[in-house]
């Protein structure tokens, strides 16, 4: 007898390690001049605020900017520290179950078929591209439920991994044809089937 995961091999993330390095340095030299900034504009209120010449509402001026954009750059850089506090997600696997997340050999999270949820209100579709969306690179939408709220919440998919993945819409493409094998009873958008090639054959349920 074929297992689910012969019928429906998994698919594993691929980072281009050339990339993720240039975009790294870029990052990094983009966050020496953002501290940089500040430091220029403390240096110049300190001979600002020195000077005789200059009139007492100009130094005010001055200051209230310094004081402004170093405050910025100090709560954009504590954000970012806030977010890399996290596990790195170092590989993306889809497979029969779903989608998972690792860093190194560590699960740190799935989210499997089987927690998706039919739109409520009786939505046309369950799996579907937000018409508003206005950029090329469309996302897809689909629906979770939100224990903390207890309310089923949109979720838009998207891949999230410490490099540059460069095979993301072979795993995103993996991923629906898994909701199309493993969840017959969601509703897709002909719009996501159409956008990665794809064919449902199976007719929804009317309950899961």
């Amino acid at each position: 007898m074929i297992s689910e995961a012969d019928k429906f091999p998994a698919i594993h993330s691929k980072i281009s390690k050339n990339w993720t390095l240039i975009i790294k340095v870029l990052f990094s030299i983009f966050k020496m001049i953002v501290v940089i900034i500040p430091l220029m504009m403390v240096l110049m209120l300190v001979l600002t605020l020195k000077s005789k010449e200059i009139i007492i509402e100009i130094k005010i001026l001055i200051a209230v900017l310094t004081i402004a954009v170093t405050g910025l750059v100090v709560w954009s850089l504590i954000k970012q520290g806030q977010g890399k506090a996290g596990r790195k997600i170092t590989q993306i696997v889809v497979d029969s179950q779903g989608i998972h997340d690792y860093s190194g050999q560590d699960l740190v999270r799935s989210l499997k078929y089987s927690e998706l949820r039919p739109a409520p209100e009786n939505g046309k579709y369950d799996i579907f591209i937000p018409r508003d969306q206005t950029d090329a690179d469309y996302t897809v939408c689909f629906y979770l439920f939100d224990d903390a709220f207890n309310t089923i919440k949109l979720q838009a998919f998207t891949l999230n991994a410490d490099g540059v993945i460069i095979n993301g819409n072979e795993l995103r493409k993996h991923f629906i044809k898994g909701i199309i094998m493993f969840r017959p009873d969601l509703k897709i958008d002909p719009g996501v089937l159409d956008l990665y090639k794809l064919e449902n054959n199976n007719k929804p349920a009317s309950t899961y």
